[in-house]
This record gives structure tokens, sequence and C-alpha cells, in this order.
């Protein structure tokens, strides 16, 4: 669900004790976070709530998906990492947003989770993710993305147009690959003629990509 100011002042947050709908956008100015700081706040929540270590597919993927939930870090209110809606009886706020999308788009006032921390804000996500979205969580782990997006759309967790949505995903990936190919580890070695030549080209690819990338 993607949450726009209807006038000057007047900005959109979510909540989940825990309902997400779709792309999460806010207004509220706060301190901005960053890439690097919410990969390694996922990181630390994915191994808490799931109880192994991501490998650098998963924790892209993640933070590709809070990346298009709040603008890369831009409108997140509330510490809250990807537009959790709030149920009646948890800590939050409302905002005006939109649901739905063509002949069913309409404009809504929600209730967004807030939260004290971004820890807190992070755990809250993957807690929801495992105990809602299990079938997006295996994506996760496989760094599926098509899957992943295909999970959370089953689950309901928004109401944009799934393939928008998905595509959206896969751009707020790619944008971060740059910083995570340097992360992961390099691939067996091909079999068969040409074996040795593809795997120094995949090599030479890594060496050239930079992380001076700045999310968008």
């Amino acid at each position: 669900m993607r949450i726009e100011a209807s006038q000057p002042g007047t900005f959109p947050t979510r909540t989940p004790a825990a309902t997400p709908r779709s792309s999460f956008r806010s207004l509220v100015p706060q301190q901005r976070l960053r890439a690097p700081e919410a990969r390694a706040l996922l990181g630390d929540a994915w191994t808490a709530i799931i109880g192994n270590p991501p490998d650098a597919r998963t924790t892209a993927l993640l933070t590709a998906h809070w990346a298009l939930e709040t603008d890369a870090g831009r409108s997140m209110p509330g510490h809250n990492f990807a537009g959790i809606k709030a149920t009646p009886a948890a800590a939050g706020k409302s905002f005006p947003t939109v649901e739905g999308h063509g002949a069913a788009r309409r404009e809504v006032s929600a209730r967004f989770r807030m939260y004290e921390s971004a820890e807190a804000g992070a755990h809250d996500y993957v807690r929801l993710l495992a105990t809602r979205y299990p079938n997006a969580v295996a994506a996760a782990r496989a760094g599926d993305s098509a899957g992943f997006a295909r999970a959370l759309a089953h689950g309901g967790y928004f109401t944009a147009d799934a393939r928008a949505y998905a595509a959206g995903l896969e751009q707020r990936l790619a944008a971060l690959e740059p910083d995570a190919a340097h992360c992961l580890p390099y691939p067996p070695l091909p079999d068969g003629p040409g074996g040795l030549a593809r795997a120094a080209l995949h090599g030479l690819l890594l060496a050239f990509r930079h992380p001076e990338h700045e999310d968008a």
C-alpha cells in the first residue's frame, strides 16, 4: 500500500501486529536510514527470528523490499520497515494512503505500526514474514525475488498490481546488487570447455562493480 500525503503536512504510516498491504510511503521528516544500515539490521533480525544467519542473497532481497516500501529509507515513519499495518491493540498512527490499483484504486486512512527503534521495526518485519508469509521466507532464503513477490501477493501483503510490485522489487534489487555482489561467494568452477574462461569473466565482472552506488 502506497502512502500518499493528501495535503502538505499530512503524512502516511503503516502498522501490523500485523496486516500489511502495499508500498509504504510517507513524507514524515526523520533521519534517513541507509541501505547498509538496513541490511545489517535485517540480517540481525533474521538471525534472531529465523534462527540462523542469512546469506548475502537473502539480506539483499530483504533490503530491496525495504527499499521498495520506504523509498530506500526516505519514508519510514515510526521505524516501520515495510508499510506494516497496525491491529487495534498495537501501537500505531493513522495516515492517508492508497489501496488497490486500476479501477479499484481508492484513497483511505489506515493505521500503521510505530516502533521505538529501527531494531524493533526490523525484528517485527521479519517476525511477520516468518509467521504469516512462510513461502516468502523460503523464497528469501533462495534469493528468489519473483517467488518472494508472488508469496506476498498470495498472502495479501499489498494491494498494488502484482506485476508492477514484482518489477519494482526487482529494480530495487538490481540497484543494490553492486554492493551485494561483493558479499557473494565465487561460484564453483564450471566444467567443460571454456569453464575457466567463464569463471575468470565472472571474477572480472565482480571486480568492476563498485559499491559507490547510492541507493535510489
